[in-house]
């Protein structure tokens, strides 16, 4: 026999009855949970992605999970980019760090990355990396991996975008996640062309895209270059020795400034 349709005066009953052992299991998650890094709350969320289904969107269900997640981190301060579009910029840091975290703004990215070099606890939510010649940028003054200090460890939204439309900066070591893309800022001589450099890159076995150019200072006969590389890697890893080596005296520094997990690419309404 097909199972009994429930009556309508049953559905009230049941409601409360789902939400009462919805309500006891999150409180049950709170007790349990522990303040978790970026690449560790991604591996949960792709768990979680891989096997919903059902008429909830999976983006409601990652918000729900987001939000724990974010709770368990309580006096954290998030520093924010507002000088323009300052509304996308908070509504990003939400989707990571919650919709109860304490946020300051600030009218341009650097010192958002002085404030977090202060404050190992805090983070921050600066726009996409920008080239600038002529002026030092804020992704300039990351710290590379292995020394104290702020680095890459997330860009947002955490799904459904093809592109950052912001970066998360903190001082917590990066994590590899199963699914990660690498920062790594390179120091050049004037005379390697970004012809030479994507050439030597690709026979290195690295898979690069070069995101922004920049120079400590407006006349410095060194350039610096933010690639972006797939999978984790380390400052050890042998490829940057062989990069390092067929340069030669070309590239006076290279170095892992970051790395975040993998936003999630499937539909997520």
């Amino acid at each position: 026999m097909p199972p009994r349709k429930p009556k309508s005066d049953d559905l009230p009953a049941q409601l409360d009855a789902l939400d009462d052992k919805i309500h006891d299991l999150l409180m049950r998650r709170a007790k349990l949970a522990v303040a978790s890094a970026p690449a560790e709350q991604a591996v949960r969320l792709r768990r979680l992605a891989s096997r919903h289904n059902g008429e909830m969107p999976l983006a409601v269900v990652l918000r729900i999970w987001r939000e724990m997640m974010a709770n368990t981190a309580p006096g954290r301060t998030v520093h924010v980019y507002a000088a323009d579009r300052a509304g996308v910029f908070r509504d990003l840091a939400r989707d990571l760090f919650g919709s109860q975290v304490a946020m300051k703004s600030h009218l341009s990215a650097a010192p958002i990355v002085h404030e977090c070099a202060a404050d190992p606890q805090a983070f921050g939510v600066v726009p996409p990396p920008e080239s600038d010649e002529n002026a030092r940028t804020w992704w300039a003054q990351l710290t590379p991996s292995g020394q104290p200090g702020p680095r890459i460890v997330a860009v947002l939204p955490l799904s459904g975008a093809e592109q950052p439309a912001a970066y998360v900066v903190g001082t917590i070591e990066p994590q590899p996640s199963g699914d990660d893309t690498t920062m790594l800022l390179l120091e050049s001589e004037d005379t390697l062309s970004l012809t030479r450099l994507q050439m030597l890159l690709k026979q290195g076995g690295l898979e690069s895209k070069l995101v922004a150019i920049s120079r400590d200072a407006a006349k410095s006969p060194l350039r610096l270059h933010l690639l972006e590389v797939a999978g984790f890697l380390t400052d050890d890893d042998a490829r940057l020795g062989a990069l390092r080596e067929q340069a030669g005296d070309s590239i006076q520094r290279i170095v892992s400034v970051g790395c975040y997990a993998n936003p999630l690419r499937q539909a997520t309404s």
